[in-house]
């Protein structure tokens, strides 16, 4: 590694860092590094986040503690071998620090390549996630306005002609924000003089809003009727950004307020653990468990495939046209977001979904993510191809989940908790209109539970629905607490696209690998090609049994659920837990720390 090489590099100008940074950052993925050395075969990604690597971010708030990680994925014939790991950062004027076994920083030589300390040694495994800084807050260290930058290599045997390293040209990037500004952001102006909402002066957004936006921590926001992101008529290019800081809130008044991110737009809502970023209605102090339909809710247009003729179809509200021939769109980035108390009615046959993912992509990341109190569903997928985990739906009025025309996402990690006035915990179908259109809805879900409403009236409430010609592959699900059935499979084309009988089935609607209460009924009907009680006895892995779920909220596995063995999907998608259900147990319940429950 050529030293003075890497200290030329690492002083370019933090204006071409961050441009760097925000065209390879735009997806809240780790940005891959070029690989330099020994071992060309070795990947490294990396990336500065505020929650832990749920998401990254180009340029993180001044105020929040921010880590810069480098994910280290080592040549192949490396795993396995000791190796000693060196960690190297830079700020501009400040020179250059390595990090030591004992996490003190020493100043380096950029010269002298043999004055590197080891960061650790070990063997190598298949991954090996590296923190550069962390927990650093800008303002805290008058960093406010600086782009840190970091380098990770390794060394084989002890050699450091062996060494490989992200190249010089890429490295892993921690660029802080300038300290928020008093006045409200670009794009909003302030409310009524004297406004606050959690104790936060207010600024309005309406509109249609077409150049980037970035909403700070320091404001709450104020949603004025509808308000669109971008344009709707998207041909390619740069898209409107809407950036909402950890900790911000965003609210309507009692009306007919929602957000949409249209298809020229992105929204990057980043928020933490401790700081979630909440969408909410102006009097949430006084709501209670059964509060709900107060605003519009949030809605994503993108321009993945669905399957409705000509490939566009139109929101539900006129909330803008969505579809298009993107598998791989960017809506933006959901992380640690709160949607609570929406749902309001247009019509009493048209209601707003918490959130509606309508025609959005792949590119989309969506994490940690809660729809609270909805007065529709929770969340609905359009179509498209957005993939989710950790999602977290309780009290919703209709169907928790809910998808159609042709949604083909992945999914893991979906707790849901329903209460009296639910209807489904999960609602599923192809296209109303043509049962057979293609691409056919099939998603693969994965770690679901789905418990119907604990310590309520439990004698209208309904499970899971398949119909209209939807496929699914379902595994690792626990279902417990409805009335009526917990599964239903409904229309001859989702029969027939099953594989028309119980001899054919060809595996392209699946439950397996799941546990359903004991007490469940599954909703056989006359006249159908194939039993539901006939289909789930063919599910491998799958039965009705005990069902202890426990937990303040009814969520957690008890000994009994985490005694079945799980059968997670073979995709790079999936994490390969060893439990089926939602959350393993109290102490590894993800739905803690950063959601809302009444």
């Amino acid at each position: 590694m050529d030293l003075k090489q890497f200290s030329a590099a690492t002083r370019a100008t933090s204006a071409m860092l961050v441009i760097s940074a925000l065209s390879n950052q735009a997806s809240g993925q780790q940005i891959e590094l070029t690989t330099a050395g020994a071992s060309k075969e070795a990947i490294f990604t990396g990336g500065a986040t505020i929650n832990g690597g749920v998401s990254y971010l180009p340029i993180v708030p001044a105020s929040e503690p921010a880590d810069l990680i480098v994910t280290i994925h080592p040549a192949p014939a490396d795993v396995g071998r000791e190796a000693d790991i060196y960690v190297i950062a830079s700020a501009p004027g400040r020179g250059f620090f390595q990090k030591t076994a004992d996490r003190a920083w020493l100043p380096l030589d950029p010269d002298d390549l043999h004055s590197l300390r080891p960061y650790a040694t070990k063997n190598l495994g298949i991954t090996e996630r590296i923190e550069i800084i962390d927990d650093l807050a800008g303002e805290d260290v008058n960093l406010a306005g600086v782009t840190l930058s970091g380098h990770v290599a390794y060394a084989t045997g002890g050699d450091l002609d062996t060494l490989t390293y992200n190249d010089v040209s890429t490295p892993a990037l921690l660029t802080i924000a300038q300290s928020a500004a008093d006045s409200c952001p670009a794009n909003t102006y302030p409310a009524i003089e004297g406004s606050s909402f959690r104790n936060k002066p207010v600024c309005v957004l309406e509109g249609r809003i077409t150049t980037d936006t970035h909403l700070t921590a320091n404001f709450s926001y104020l949603l004025n009727g509808g308000v669109f992101i971008g344009e709707n008529d998207f041909s390619g290019g740069a898209k409107t950004r809407l950036t909402i800081d950890a900790g911000t809130y965003v609210f309507g008044e009692q009306s007919l307020n929602f957000l949409v991110i249209d298809r020229g737009g992105e929204i990057h809502a980043n928020g933490s653990r401790g700081k979630p970023v909440v969408f909410t209605y102006e009097f949430e102090d006084e709501a209670d468990a059964f509060t709900t339909g107060q605003w519009g809710g949030l809605i994503l247009n993108g321009n993945a495939p669905i399957n409705v003729s000509g490939g566009v179809a139109e929101g539900e509200g006129d909330t803008g046209e969505f579809g298009g021939a993107d598998s791989g769109d960017s809506s933006g980035v959901l992380t640690f977001v709160q949607v609570k108390y929406a749902g309001q009615n247009i019509t009493e046959s048209n209601e707003l979904n918490g959130i509606a993912f309508q025609g959005t992509g792949s590119g989309t990341l969506v994490d940690y993510v809660q729809v609270h109190n909805n007065s529709d569903d929770g969340i609905e997928f359009f179509g498209g191809t957005t993939n989710a985990r950790h999602i977290l739906l309780t009290g919703n009025e209709d169907d928790a989940l809910d998808w159609t025309f042709g949604w083909r996402g992945k999914v893991q990690f979906v707790a849901i908790a329903q209460n009296s006035a639910s209807e489904h915990c999960i609602e599923a179908d192809n296209y109303d209109v043509d049962n057979d259109a293609l691409p056919r809805s099939r998603p693969m879900i994965s770690n679901l539970t789905c418990n119907g409403a604990p310590g309520e009236n439990i004698s209208g409430l309904e499970g899971i629905k398949l119909r209209e010609g939807t496929s699914a592959n379902l595994s690792n699900f626990v279902l417990g607490g409805f009335g009526v059935y917990c599964v239903d499979i409904d229309h001859a084309a989702t029969f027939a696209a099953a594989g028309g009988s119980i001899a054919e089935l060809d595996g392209s609607l699946t439950l397996r690998h799941s546990r359903l209460d004991a007490s469940c009924s599954l909703e056989d009907e006359a006249g159908d090609p194939f039993t539901v009680t006939d289909w789930f006895g063919a599910q491998t892995g799958s039965m009705l049994g005990g069902v202890d779920l426990g937990g303040e909220n009814g969520l957690v596995n008890g000994p009994r659920l985490n005694a079945v063995e799980p059968a997670i999907p073979d995709d790079n998608f999936f994490q390969q837990v060893d439990h089926i259900g939602a959350v393993k147990n109290a102490d590894a319940d993800w739905t803690t720390g950063w959601s809302h429950f009444d």
